[in-house]
């Protein structure tokens, strides 16, 4: 049997590499908040008691609880609904439901201004315009869209590995109805995944910066992220910038709050050994007319909050003139050749090499964070990775520029460990999942055969796990591509990413320019996308195929 000396020597030189990346992403960054605030710190107190830093931090907290409390019904009705293989239209549902997911965040804030608001698509076509959009509802509404598929992926994912068709089926057959199979079998067996997305949906509305800045700022309406945008945005002013850096540690305490107890209980039940079953569900059929009900609520409900918006958002790109009826005869491509510049060209340049590095490197860092962090001493690394997501993106901008804005101010550098901190969680979960169900006696028999870890690792361990390895690498790249936040902040002269490009657009009022590179972003992150998607279709079909083949089907083989 292989000698454990030198591979144990190698995991303890990883897993020491992998500590002191988090500690210059993640704790060194943290510290040096709380560290201008002990040197540096005034009147603390009185921050705090201001009548507008109040105002912003209530109104982060009410937003934060309204948004999980409509975020998290409509994802687990969606992923209870997308579940059952009798719906019709089920694959295209599937893939629809995730489109905001998919949007930037501020795009898709600013698609329902061009819908629904004074002069946009509902204006000029029907006369009718909604007066709440830019305000506390509107931005309440917009932040439940896109928080509601993020709800429907971590519950769907509790379906496949958690649920028990079987049951909720006889259940069913002994005379239990709908419902109450529903309340007494299924959900039950969720809870940890809908507490989970409860806890993530509350904590990263806590942290959201660009809805709140498209649709709450020019109502005056403020969070403390937005709060923090605009202290750092006063150049030279060293009481704004306290205020922000006081404003961005409370963050960091409260998502600590958060975040720690949630994964140190939730985690270890969402883990599961079974691998998620292959097969459809076995679900007893519904009648027809509740089926077709489903579908149509189910259509009308991203007709409404997701196709329109984006095709007003589309048709704002193409009309000539802001308020002008968006007829074919008003159609003109003036504002895509007036965005489509050499400077625009340089931004895409920029945003696509950042996120193709960042999410190589983030693959890798999210790989041995995942295997480091089952031996004891590496527990704790899972929390601290995905303390940073929950971070509002300009807390952590402020931290990091603070650390290592001395050498790296202005850089793409940066930018680049900015993405790395903020979105290691987005490529260790899916890892760490995927590893889970692994199984172990595998690697265990090639280790014992006499492969060396390289060789047990390539040949036992990347084929299955290469559909999650694919998707962290393409859910980074998409995050990390029309990331805005951070990039704002952090951009240097001559450095702008596209997302801060069309950002400072939409701040200048220039509607039809901003929805032409708004488009332009969004169709950037949508292609990668639907090849995600088909990528992992074909994955799982082939596994599919593979598990199906009995050794009599197999050729050569009797």
């Amino acid at each position: 049997m292989p000698s454990g000396g030198p591979p144990a020597v190698a995991r303890n030189v990883a897993l020491g590499g992998v500590l002191a990346v988090v500690a210059v992403l993640v704790v060194l960054p943290v510290l040096r908040l709380a560290a201008v605030l002990w040197w540096e710190g005034g009147d603390l107190h009185r921050i705090l008691a201001s009548a507008a830093v109040g105002e912003a931090a209530r109104n982060t907290v009410l937003l934060a609880v309204g948004v999980t409390g409509a975020a998290v019904p409509i994802g687990v009705v969606m992923a209870l609904t997308l579940r059952r293989p009798d719906l019709p239209g089920r694959t295209f549902w599937r893939v629809a439901v995730l489109a905001p997911l998919v949007v930037p965040d501020f795009v898709l804030g600013y698609s329902w201004t061009q819908a629904y608001a004074r002069a946009g698509f509902t204006d000029t076509a029907l006369g009718w315009h909604w007066a709440g959009l830019l305000g506390p509802r509107g931005v309440w509404l917009v932040l439940v869209v896109n928080a509601a598929p993020l709800v429907y992926l971590v519950v769907a994912v509790g379906l496949a590995a958690r649920a028990e068709p079987d049951g909720e089926l006889a259940a069913r057959v002994s005379g239990a109805g709908r419902v109450t199979a529903l309340r007494t079998v299924t959900l039950p067996l969720l809870g940890p995944a809908v507490a989970a997305a409860s806890v993530l949906v509350f904590v990263l509305t806590l942290g959201t910066f660009a809805i709140p800045q498209v649709l709450g700022t020019p109502a005056g309406f403020s969070t403390l992220t937005t709060r923090i945008y605009a202290g750092l945005s006063i150049g030279g002013d060293p009481a704004s910038f306290l205020e922000a850096v006081l404003l961005a540690l409370v963050l960091v305490l409260v998502a600590a709050a958060c975040v720690a107890p949630a994964d140190a209980l939730l985690g270890p039940r969402l883990r599961t050994t079974r691998p998620a079953d292959v097969q459809a569900a076995q679900v007893v059929p519904g009648p027809a007319a509740m089926r077709r009900a489903q579908a149509t609520g189910l259509a009308g409900y991203l007709f409404l909050t997701t196709a329109l918006p984006l095709a007003a958002l589309s048709l704002a790109s193409v009309t000539r003139a802001l308020g002008v009826a968006p007829t074919p005869a008003n159609w003109s491509l003036e504002h895509f050749r007036q965005v489509l510049t050499p400077r625009t060209l340089e931004a895409l340049g920029r945003s696509l090499t950042l996120s193709v590095v960042a999410a190589s490197l983030l693959v890798l860092l999210g790989a041995l964070v995942a295997v480091g962090e089952r031996r004891r001493s590496g527990r704790a690394m899972g929390t601290l990775v995905v303390l940073t997501l929950v971070l509002p993106g300009s807390t952590l901008a402020v931290a990091l520029l603070i650390t290592y804005g001395r050498w790296l101010s202005g850089s793409l550098v940066l930018i680049l460990l900015a993405y790395l901190a903020k979105l290691w969680a987005v490529a260790h979960r899916p890892i760490a999942g995927a590893l889970d169900r692994l199984p172990a006696d595998e690697l265990f028999a090639a280790r014992a055969s006499g492969a060396g870890p390289l060789t047990a690792v390539r040949t036992v361990a990347l084929r299955p796990m290469a559909p999650a390895l694919l998707g962290a690498w393409l859910i980074c790249f998409l995050t990390a591509l029309h990331e805005v936040t951070m990039s704002s902040l952090l951009y240097g002269s001559g450095g702008e990413t596209l997302a801060v490009v069309v950002l400072n657009a939409q701040e200048l009022g220039r509607v039809g320019p901003s929805a032409a590179l708004s488009v332009v972003l969004a169709l950037l992150v949508a292609v990668p996308a639907l090849a995600l998607w088909w990528a992992a279709r074909w994955a799982r079909a082939r596994g599919v195929a593979r598990t199906a083949m009995s050794p009599r089907e197999v050729p050569g083989v009797r």
